[in-house]
């Protein structure tokens, strides 16, 4: 049996795990590089920058010409989302929007324009419209894997590990990424009960694949490993993957918002402040990374982080105007940590959960009922922590506490 077959056994293994369980039912040494050489961020050249808006806007002007022409405009859209994505940039979601405007009310679009719909509902929080989508893409073939994997993501985010299992053995069978589908299942049976089988599955992955990985799969992969660590209370494990992926990311010269959020959660939820800072003082204009920056400003007694709150206020302001809801983890945690407001914490909460319930989102709502005095609101997460055995010993010393103050067993 060779490598690859091995590893498809493996996450084969993973995916069998516990069937019958509730998954199918329902401190480390300061954070110093190994050398004066390692870069803990690296933004894109200016000119690499500007390359790529002239080279969208090139598509724009040739788009422009053809409008109805589909070719023409999921490729405009595609290029958007991405840069949407490096730049935690929510405009470029709109340029895409507007590119596929022509397919974007129908019934009963082309595959490709309702692939990418789905894609961008799903970025504005609109899961159930994503998930209208993709349900239908996936009943016409089965075998979809960007259908199948981006199904998978969104129930994760919904807190449905279960639900994301049979996408996830779906491209286990139809044999697609080998890294992809690891994390996949993965991420899932992390979710479930079987966080330490997970691990070891994507790091068998990555040490199999090796550098035959795209380093962008490898920094996800890394990310994903590295975040389930933490949830394990094995931060020395952690810190060592984020550190691979950061290092990675700066020697591509690429941008990845969400893994340098997470290293900052992590640094700050491990007393380490100043490194989050430093961390994320280039990257303010992206409105998770200003949030974490503030915060570290705030551990640290910085005056400069009035400045900061005051800033995030008032992107907050522009965003409820525009009717976004992306932020709405974001709102509480400023609410509960920088504003020092607890019930207003508290409701941006529990409307968060109403959509995204990921263990940030759970953890966040129980440190709000706890600070709000209202243990009983922490409800609909102890019912999720039950139902989907989730194994996060900062998520459950928390229910003890709510337990304590008197939430319902």
């Amino acid at each position: 049996m060779n490598a690859t077959n091995r590893l498809r056994s493996g996450i084969a293994a993973l995916l069998l795990l516990g069937v019958t369980g509730a998954g199918a039912q329902a401190a480390s040494e300061p954070y110093t590089p190994a050398d004066d050489s390692v870069v803990l961020e690296r933004l894109a050249p200016a000119a690499n920058a500007v390359e790529g808006l002239r080279a969208l806007q090139a598509q724009r002007r040739a788009l422009a010409k053809i409008p109805d022409n589909l070719d023409a405009a999921a490729s405009f859209a595609r290029h958007a989302i991405e840069l949407g994505r490096a730049e935690a940039d929510p405009r470029y979601f709109g340029y895409a929007e507007s590119a596929l405007a022509p397919w974007m009310t129908l019934t009963d679009p082309p595959s490709r324009a309702r692939l990418l719909r789905a894609t961008l509902r799903q970025q504005r929080h609109d899961f159930a419209g994503a998930l209208a989508d993709l349900d239908v893409l996936i009943a016409a073939n089965g075998r979809d894997a960007q259908a199948r994997l981006t199904r998978a993501v969104v129930l994760m985010v919904q807190g449905r590990p279960a639900d994301a299992i049979a996408d996830c053995n779906a491209l286990i069978e139809a044999r697609a990424d080998l890294v992809a589908s690891a994390v996949c299942i993965s991420e899932a049976r992390s979710l479930d009960g079987h966080a330490a089988a997970a691990i070891a599955t994507l790091k068998s992955v990555l040490a199999e694949a090796g550098d035959s990985i795209p380093p962008s799969e490898k920094v996800w992969a890394l990310t994903t490993l590295a975040e389930i660590e933490v949830r394990q209370a094995r931060e020395a494990d952690a810190e060592a993957h984020f550190r691979e992926a950061l290092a990675l990311l700066a020697a591509t010269g690429e941008r990845n918002p969400y893994l340098l959020t997470a290293v900052a959660d992590f640094l700050l939820a491990s007393g380490r402040a100043r490194e989050a800072l430093a961390l994320t003082a280039d990257s303010t204009r992206v409105d998770n990374l200003l949030l974490r920056f503030a915060l570290a400003q705030a551990a640290l007694g910085e005056p400069a982080a009035a400045e900061s709150i005051r800033l995030l206020q008032a992107r907050f302001a522009e965003a409820a105007l525009r009717g976004a809801t992306v932020h709405l983890r974001e709102e509480a945690m400023f609410e509960l940590r920088l504003q020092r407001n607890p019930a207003r914490a508290l409701t941006r909460a529990l409307q968060n959960w109403e959509s995204q319930r990921e263990p940030a989102d759970a953890r966040l709502l129980l440190d709000a009922a706890i600070a709000a005095g209202q243990p009983a609101a922490a409800q609909p997460v102890l019912d999720w922590m039950q139902r989907t055995a989730i194994e996060d010993p900062a998520l459950k010393a928390l229910a003890a506490t709510i337990g304590a103050a008197g939430a319902r067993p």
